[in-house]
């Protein structure tokens, strides 16, 4: 009989699919790895956004601390009052 029903063009039920779950233990380890790995990040972006290095792309000063505020014009000849 189960031949004929196969022959008919029955088909068979599909094999049920084992679903990969964590299991507690893993769950556990891999959240700690996780957010221990995402501290170092902070950690590391705040040492560099806070270090007391200079860039290498400071601005130069214009001007000394105690002129007259007076400036020699530029070197194109251009008079702007802004500079």
């Amino acid at each position: 009989m189960e031949t004929q029903d196969l022959q008919e063009g029955a088909t068979q039920p599909a094999a049920p699919v084992a679903k990969r779950t964590i299991s507690g233990a893993r769950r556990l380890i891999a959240t700690a790895l996780l957010s221990v790995g995402m501290m170092a990040i902070g950690g590391v972006a705040i040492v560099n956004a806070a270090s007391p290095a200079p860039s290498s792309a400071a601005p130069a000063a214009t001007a000394p601390a105690g002129s007259s505020g007076t400036q020699a014009p530029p070197a194109n000849g251009a008079n702007c009052p802004n500079m």
